[in-house]
């Protein structure tokens, strides 16, 4: 090392030791030593004890033969800040390496000083390995502690009653909710009072009334919902449990593990509704089958009656109201036979753009409201198996209840109709995608063709949503409730999937996917 010409204070820097100093320097419990010139000028029992180096090996000894590689730098950048002169408070950790190529770890404590009238550095050496090696620990605990809350697929948080937020989350619940990150600076300094739908905020942060009768150790989960950036309200459980309490007893801190559980409550509620759809399906199948049954001979014996009554018979009307109405009941007990799933299918490949072409040509010469109809086929579009005519009447089924809804009961809305528009296209559903359907009895993940019907019309209430699809219910003033569960019923029996998107005032979107037909050899 280069020598440092400039004079140095006696004052701030004392010579080196005089033979009593060194009595008390030899026999120091502290590991103390002086290093000049890159060499350790002395060095005491203590770090010879420390070291596992005999004293006479220690001095003159290149004192970064003692520091681990990987420490040296800092050790060098220290030491020349020594010679220079710097005497701040400040304290060094670093690994020690002994004679037995172990090392220890030591916090050091160094001054400048002056040897033979020139700068040195005096140095005290602290072993502190046990407490370095817990406090190692503990930072690795914190570390894998934290990689575990950031891959963590639900947040973890501490909530603060008396602040009235978080002191602790392990991610941005705004971002996770597809706001950005300037719209989460908006929602500070605590989102979820802004997030929270406003039914469920109040007891989600209620005190008192949370925690009564509570032991310490348990957890009490709260279901809430927050709201999407699109708009949505998403579904939250959160498992809480009492972290901190103040002097009195009272809960002052609560530790949360809160996960998003709509895609489960809408895959349970999905489970729901086809259970209850495949029982109405097993009873009006079963009631439709007796019912076509008492009917058959009704129907034959009024056509007898009808070909020995003379034309001019005064029960001939008679005769053909009973026909009339036994016709009518035929076709509906035809119709649950279809909701069932117990109609017979006639299956050939289909083109589905053709058919689509040919219902709306169909609807818009009957239709009594001229209700604009955007089309937007994909072109070249695989065949779908299946039998046209029942195919056809899912197509009409769809196209007219997209009507209704958007000409709606106000004669004055026929006036200036909204739009419905029908689309076919090529697509991919996911294992999780059929999670979601509506109905997916037989449907498979992987390329599927999807008919997409949609209007901007009133939209539908959670409580027409959950009934959708049972016989006889409608909200329409003149409807029989037959159209969507017939519909339904052919879907299942060709094995096609259906999901609905429908809100108040936002409109309905019907997505029907069906599997590609096979080649043919």
């Amino acid at each position: 090392m280069d020598d440092d010409p400039t004079p140095v204070s006696p004052r701030q820097h004392p010579q080196p030791p005089d033979d009593h100093f060194r009595v008390a320097f030899d026999n120091s419990h502290e590991a103390i030593v002086i290093a000049q010139d890159g060499v350790l000028k002395m060095a005491n029992r203590a770090t010879a004890r420390l070291t596992g180096y005999p004293v006479e090996a220690l001095e003159g000894m290149p004192f970064l033969d003692l520091i681990h590689p990987d420490d040296h730098a800092k050790t060098l950048e220290r030491y020349h800040r020594r010679l220079a002169g710097d005497t701040s408070e400040s304290t060094l950790v670093s690994r020690i390496v002994r004679a037995s190529r172990g090392f220890v770890w030591c916090e050091s404590h160094s001054i400048p000083t002056i040897w033979g009238a020139r700068p040195a550095v005096l140095v005290f050496l602290d072993n502190v390995t046990e407490r370095e090696g817990a406090r190692r620990q503990a930072a690795e605990v914190e570390n894998r502690l934290q990689r575990i809350a950031e891959l963590a697929p639900f947040f973890l948080f501490i909530y603060d009653y008396d602040l009235g937020r978080d002191i602790y989350i392990n991610r941005s619940v705004p971002r996770a909710l597809g706001y950005s990150e300037q719209e989460e600076e908006e929602l500070q300094p605590y989102p979820f009072l802004k997030l929270c739908h406003p039914d469920d905020l109040e007891p989600a942060l209620n005190r008192d009334e949370r925690w009564r009768g509570v032991a310490i150790g348990t957890s009490k989960a709260i279901e809430f919902r927050m709201r999407h950036r699109n708009g949505d309200w998403r579904w939250f459980r959160s498992h809480n449990t009492p972290f901190l309490f103040d002097a009195s007893g009272r809960v002052r801190q609560m530790l949360g593990v809160t996960e998003d559980v709509t895609d489960r409550k809408r895959s349970e509620e999905t489970l729901r509704r086809n259970e209850r759809l495949e029982s109405l399906g097993l009873l009006a199948g079963g009631m439709a089958h007796d019912f076509a049954n008492l009917l058959t001979p009704i129907v034959g014996h009024v056509e007898l009656l009808l070909d020995r009554l003379p034309e001019e018979s005064p029960l001939r009307d008679r005769a053909l109201a009973i026909e009339g109405a036994a016709l009518r009941a035929t076709e509906l007990a035809r119709q649950l036979l279809v909701f069932a799933g117990r109609g017979e299918i006639e299956r050939r490949a289909i083109d589905l753009n053709a058919l689509v072409e040919e219902v709306v040509h169909l609807y818009g010469s009957l239709a009594r409201v001229e209700t604009p109809i955007l089309l937007q086929l994909a072109p070249r579009l695989p065949l779908v198996s299946g039998d046209s005519s029942q195919l056809r009447q899912v197509i009409l089924n769809l196209l007219t209840n997209a009507q209704d809804a958007v000409a709606g009961d106000d004669p004055m809305a026929a006036a200036s109709p909204g739009t419905v528009s029908i689309a076919t296209f090529r697509t991919h559903l996911s294992e999780s995608d059929l999670e979601h359907l509506l109905l997916r009895e037989g449907l498979e993940a992987g390329p599927v063709v999807e008919l997409r019907v949609e209007d901007e019309g009133t939209g539908m209430d959670g409580e027409a949503l959950t009934r959708i699809g049972e016989p006889f219910f409608t909200t329409k003033p003149k409807g029989r409730g037959l159209g969507l569960p017939a519909t339904l019923g052919i879907l299942r029996a060709h094995k096609a999937g259906i999901e609905l998107d429908s809100r108040p005032g936002k409109g309905t979107r019907f997505r029907v996917y069906f599997s590609e037909a096979a080649a043919p050899d």
